[in-house]
């Protein structure tokens, strides 16, 4: 039942959306957007019926649930592989055409409602002709459902049991969260990315009208595009047993391009509003956006590139690859259809004042996100060109992303209360002397504490130095209610972002870590605390065997835990047992057990909590925009 109807709607839903791409009576326009968001919302529903029914005459229910799958994970297994995570792109994709038809329509024309029809038509074609996950079984393999039909009314077979959700995706419920929240900042792309194509195509009369709307659309994926990172950085800490948050890897690096390219936007589009400039590069930064994020789907769904996120090989990269070429012909089509519109672009007239700072920033931060792509795509040009497969670490990473970043907190600084004209340097440190003798004399403990190395001590004074005048300008401001809500968010985002900054420094430089081997009811010493390992507890679960190692210090009992999941080869999951203070988390992990004898891997994690604070800090800089005020 689930299976046919699963399979008609959707046809349903791709008929829909061809007859809004044709449509030219207006007046139609929303009615069809409903009943597509209506549509989308139905099929997402009755996955997640059949899930929690367990109809395992459905090949993806069969391949990647089962009965013993706890309610949370069945939920979150409709994005855990392919079939599934496109039908969640596509409902999101189908609430932001309708969210963008309320509020962000060009009144002149309906042209924005059919780029946005037609992107559907791409990823709901894949869904209806590729990669159903409403398609029936009809050959069973020894666990789950090896071949299956995506036509309707056929003769379908079940399987007994599910094959499961891969373990990584089912040992925390952060995974319920994390993927949805990158999704929808993915997805979101493509509004400010409809703003522009269409507004300029049409030639709208005012010529700001489609940076204003792309401003405007895009904080909403920015703002799930920053909570889906950091959710994922703090699941790949709680959960993999790696002891960091940020590994570098090519389908973290991929959520990470698109959040600096729209942090570059939202600068470089004030700029634009109120200076008439940068206008063909914020049409440039408008289209890699929504580029990246189809981008990042590649890289994530086509398993071309080695990764632990990268679930699923399916046959989508070839069509990824096809899309990224269309959408970005019509865009630059379009770009160059508006020669005459961006050649009236004006030129900076002070490097050294407001303008030329946002300047500076976008030049870092595309700078960043051209170092981190072409860190990614590397290892496939290789292995293309040589037919061997290498990894880029994370020194590259490190030695060339961090100066960039370095240069971003030092730009932020002098951002604050920045003139529109030339910046008086002499002027500036008068005004903020205290807080610049206060960075400097903190300088001098932290040289000694920072074994030495400049560059670290740079970027905490740095740092320390902006969070001391974002604070003060904060409290400056705070009953001014004429200022403007853009100011709040990017003084609460920076704020944020200098924290997770200082996080980062006394992570990178103070961490260490220790093998140990040990036997049950033995104790050990690190970092001046005492620890008690007790013998191991064995629990059977429905869906996994549990190994408890219980470890305690003075004040508390932590445990670490080795995960393995029946239906996956037996595939074990290591869970952390987690100190945690305000300076550092002592993070101990199980590596081998052999009877009542325990190899852990040991790590002093130093500012992590200050991390996460910054991370949360830039998490809720939207809250401002919430109050409308007076400019």
């Amino acid at each position: 039942m689930i299976y046919n109807i699963g399979i008609i709607f959707s046809w349903i839903s791709l008929t829909l959306l061809l007859f809004l791409f044709l449509n030219k009576k207006a007046i139609y326009t929303e009615i069809l957007t409903r009943f597509n968001l209506f549509i989308q919302v139905f099929l997402f529903c009755l996955l997640e019926i059949g899930l929690f029914l367990n109809d395992f005459s459905i090949s993806y229910i069969a391949n990647y649930s089962a009965r013993s799958t706890p309610p949370l994970y069945k939920f979150a297994s409709l994005w855990g592989s392919l079939d599934g995570s496109i039908l969640l792109w596509n409902l999101c994709l189908s609430f932001f055409m309708y969210l963008y038809l309320k509020f962000y329509k060009d009144s002149s024309s309906d042209l924005d409602i059919k780029i946005f029809s037609l992107i559907m038509i791409f990823f709901v074609g894949y869904t209806v002709f590729s990669s159903s996950p409403f398609a029936g079984c009809v050959e069973l393999a020894a666990v789950g459902c090896s071949n299956s039909t995506i036509l309707p009314f056929q003769e379908l077979v079940t399987s007994s049991i599910g094959r499961g959700p891969n373990p990584l995706l089912q040992n925390h419920p952060l995974m319920a969260i994390h993927p949805p929240m990158l999704y929808i900042g993915y997805v979101g792309m493509t509004m400010p990315f409809v703003a522009a194509t269409s507004r300029l195509y049409s030639k709208n009369d005012n010529s700001n009208a489609w940076v204003e709307v792309a401003e405007k659309t895009t904080y909403i994926p920015w703002l799930f595009l920053t909570i889906g990172i950091t959710l994922g950085a703090a699941w790949s800490y709680e959960v993999l047993g790696w002891g960091g948050y940020w590994a570098w890897d090519p389908v973290e690096n991929v959520s990470f391009i698109p959040w600096l390219l729209a942090t570059a936007f939202l600068h470089s589009a004030k700029i634009q509003k109120s200076q008439n400039t940068l206008l063909n590069w914020n049409y440039i930064l408008v289209g890699l956006m929504f580029l990246s994020t189809i981008f990042g789907t590649f890289v994530t769904r086509s398993g071309v590139l080695i990764s632990v996120h990268a679930f699923s090989n399916g046959n989508i990269g070839t069509y990824l690859l096809f899309g990224m070429m269309f959408f970005g012909s019509m865009f630059i089509i379009i770009g160059s259809k508006n020669i005459e519109y961006f050649s009236n672009s004006k030129k900076i007239d002070n490097w050294f004042g407001k303008s030329g700072f946002f300047v500076f920033n976008n030049v870092f931060l595309f700078s960043s996100a051209l170092v981190v792509f072409i860190g990614t795509i590397f290892p496939l040009i290789y292995e293309t060109l040589y037919n061997r497969q290498i990894t880029i670490g994370r020194t590259y990473y490190d030695i060339l992303v961090g100066p960039l970043l370095l240069i971003l907190l030092a730009l932020m600084i002098f951002s604050i209360k920045l003139p529109l004209k030339n910046i008086n340097i002499r002027k500036w440190i008068d005004e903020n002397n205290i807080f610049i003798n206060s960075s400097l004399i903190l300088s001098i403990f932290i040289l000694l504490y920072l074994n030495n190395s400049y560059i670290l001590v740079a970027t905490v004074v740095v740092s320390v130095l902006l969070i001391l005048l974002t604070f003060s300008n904060l409290f400056k401001n705070f009953r001014n209610q004429k200022t403007n809500t853009s100011y709040w968010t990017g003084q609460i985002a920076h704020l944020g972002i200098a924290i997770f900054a200082l996080g980062i420094i006394l992570n990178v430089s103070q961490s260490y870590s220790m093998e140990k081997e040990i036997d049950s009811f033995e104790e050990f010493s690190f970092n001046n605390q005492t620890y008690f390992v007790y013998d191991s507890i064995e629990e059977s679960l429905p869906e996994k065997n549990v190994i408890k190692l219980p470890i305690s210090n003075q004040n508390t009992t932590k445990y670490t835990s080795l995960n393995i999941f029946k239906n996956s080869s037996q595939q074990a999951i290591s869970s952390p047992a987690v100190f945690r203070t305000f300076l550092n988390d002592i993070y101990i992990t199980v590596k081998f057990i052999d009877e009542n004898s325990y190899k852990l891997i040991v790590r002093n994690n130093y500012g992590i909590f200050i991390m996460w604070i910054g991370l949360f800090i830039s998490s809720i800089s939207f809250l401002p925009r919430l109050k409308k005020y007076e400019k």
